[in-house]
């Protein structure tokens, strides 16, 4: 009997060890390297499973039956954190094994893609830094309003109902051209949330390009380098924003591009243009299946907006009056666009 009780608490002891490396501290990080702690627990538990054999086997007669009343509650509280990690961690992993991430806590990757975002802008990748702002956005590894910022910077039309709340009326309003009930609402968010880097970014440029205002801007700046969790490639891709917002905008010269037809716009790079005569054409004639994948074109192929171009492709295919053919034909152009090609129609 003692060889097997033996085995059992070096069962026990194997088994606690293992189940105490899944504690998790309030912030998320893991306690796997906590070893004092974990084995006060192993010692505790093991010391408690002995008393446990010690009562089952020994002729204690009924003055051990409390004991044994009190020994499995006691081993539940020691266990409750890591039985709680072990179940959370199965039921992810049965209802999406996707949803499961091993990786540990990383507070500087957001600061460290935006500043490969200020990167890809300063060196004129354009193209690249859209690509990598619409990935994020669906990955939700930094704040979607500060990347929808980043993305009107880089020309991209922004996306305002996946804008929190506040953020979308602020942002309507300062389209709307109501600057001084925009102006007071970002400073009502950033009184009540001086970290907010979205609320913030904002105001930075409403006062740099709408109210060309640039010292209030930067003085919404010196107080958001103030703040101890604003990563410092916010604040140079805020400063380099100032810059950009409050130049003067050069006076438009006359061309021939209104009149030409989308395609030449396209070719020639006026791609604001071809998307507005697109989506007017698009919505007096909701049938026009060559329209609506040129428009969806626009937006996947020429201007690096993929998340934009397959809603465009979701409602092709929710309209009855488009035939399957033309659906693949959308979706094959779609699969095209993800994977970065240069397919034309």
């Amino acid at each position: 009997m003692t060889f097997l009780n033996t085995a059992v608490l070096t069962l026990v002891a194997g088994g606690v060890w293992w189940l105490t490396g899944f504690d998790k501290t309030a912030g998320g990080e893991s306690k796997q390297t906590h070893y004092f702690s974990r084995l006060i627990r192993c010692v505790a538990i093991v010391w408690l499973v002995g008393v446990g054999l010690w009562v089952v086997e020994g002729d204690t007669g009924l003055g051990g039956i409390p004991l044994l009343m009190i020994l499995p509650p006691s081993l539940a509280l020691l266990l409750r954190s890591s039985l709680a990690e072990v179940f959370a961690h199965g039921f992810l992993r049965l209802v999406d094994p996707n949803l499961h991430d091993d990786r540990p806590l990383d507070f500087g990757q957001s600061q460290r893609y935006m500043d490969t975002i200020a990167h890809l802008i300063q060196n004129g990748r354009r193209d690249e830094a859209i690509k990598l702002c619409q990935e994020l956005k669906t990955s939700g590894e930094v704040n979607l309003a500060t990347l929808e910022m980043t993305l009107e910077f880089l020309g991209v039309k922004p996306e305002r109902a996946q804008l929190p709340k506040p953020m979308a009326e602020a942002d309507q309003l300062r389209a709307q051209g109501k600057f001084a009930e925009a102006e007071k609402l970002l400073n009502a968010l950033l009184k009540k949330n001086p970290e907010d880097l979205a609320a913030a970014m904002m105001l930075v440029r409403l006062y740099a390009q709408e109210l060309r205002r640039p010292s209030q801007a930067h003085e919404v700046l010196r107080r958001l380098e103030k703040q101890a969790h604003v990563a410092a490639g916010h604040i140079e891709f805020a400063r380099r924003s100032i810059e950009e917002w409050s130049r003067p905008k050069p006076e438009k010269i006359v061309t021939t591009a209104p009149t030409e037809s989308v395609d030449e716009l396209l070719a020639q790079g006026f791609f604001g243009t071809a998307i507005e005569r697109l989506e007017q054409q698009t919505a007096e004639q909701p049938q026009d299946f060559d329209a609506q994948l040129k428009l969806a074109e626009a937006f996947g192929r020429h201007s690096g907006n993929v998340h934009r171009a397959e809603k465009i492709v979701r409602q092709i295919e929710a309209n009855p009056a488009f035939s399957p053919e033309q659906k693949q034909l959308a979706k094959n152009q779609l699969a095209a666009w993800r994977n970065g090609g240069n397919h034309g129609k």
